[in-house]
């Protein structure tokens, strides 16, 4: 949570309770990952000082958050446009760094995408286990798609760490995936046909932030049931 915010070891950090009062690191991470409260953070490159306070649950945040919630419980239930075993939508989309990619450029590896974008909670706290799924598995290919522009994502991956590749600007192509609520992955074979989509919340036991435990398990699965066939 510390590094998403841009804050190293060197700081002093304090964590208070949404009225204010102190409270240790771990019940403040416990509110965040488990209740999925929001923070708003306060802090001082000079003094190297930092506070993070929780958002009360009617804050803002915390009703977008719901909101989120709310539209991935109604679009489970109604499903994926795009089903495994069906190709991708044609698309051609710039990397931040002007890259462009397209299906082709998926053919011959399995490749991972990530939904997701800028102001999305859960995509925010997911982050860490993304990176570090990425760095552990250095020969799969990752993608992360989002309809913010390039500017945009380009501050996020700042801000946040963010250490996969990133497509800008893909709104035609995630509608074309049935993507409307975030954050997702997909799952795509070599031969540019969807193996799996899920709801990342889907992809933990009982539901919550996915780890890196739990994409390893999902990826592994669904690549073993792949083989099998």
């Amino acid at each position: 949570l510390l590094k998403m915010q841009g804050i190293d070891g060197s700081y002093a950090v304090t964590y208070r309770h949404v009225d204010g009062k102190a409270m240790t690191k771990a019940d403040f991470v416990a509110a965040v990952l488990q209740k999925h409260m929001t923070f708003d953070t306060e802090h001082d490159p000079a003094s190297h000082t930092a506070g993070l306070r929780l958002n009360a649950v009617d804050s803002v945040q915390s009703r977008e958050f719901k909101a989120q919630a709310a539209a991935v419980a109604k679009t489970t239930a109604q499903g994926h446009t795009l089903k495994p075993g069906q190709p991708l939508p044609a698309f051609r989309l710039a990397d931040l760094g002007g890259r462009e990619v397209d299906n082709a450029a998926l053919r011959g590896h399995v490749t991972l995408l990530n939904f997701f974008f800028a102001t999305c909670v859960p995509c925010i706290q997911e982050t860490p286990a993304l990176n570090a799924y990425a760095k552990a598995h250095p020969r799969m290919h990752v993608l992360a798609v989002t309809f913010d522009d390039a500017k945009t994502g380009r501050d996020y991956v700042a801000a946040r760490h963010f250490g996969w590749p990133v497509l800008a600007d893909g709104m035609d192509f995630i509608q074309a995936m049935g993507v409307d609520t975030y954050p997702q992955l997909a799952l795509v074979g070599a031969d540019g046909r969807l193996l799996d989509i899920r709801f990342s919340n889907s992809i933990h036991k009982g539901g919550g932030m996915v780890t890196q435990q739990d994409l390893d398990r999902w990826v592994g699965g669904v690549l073993a049931k792949q083989s099998a066939k």
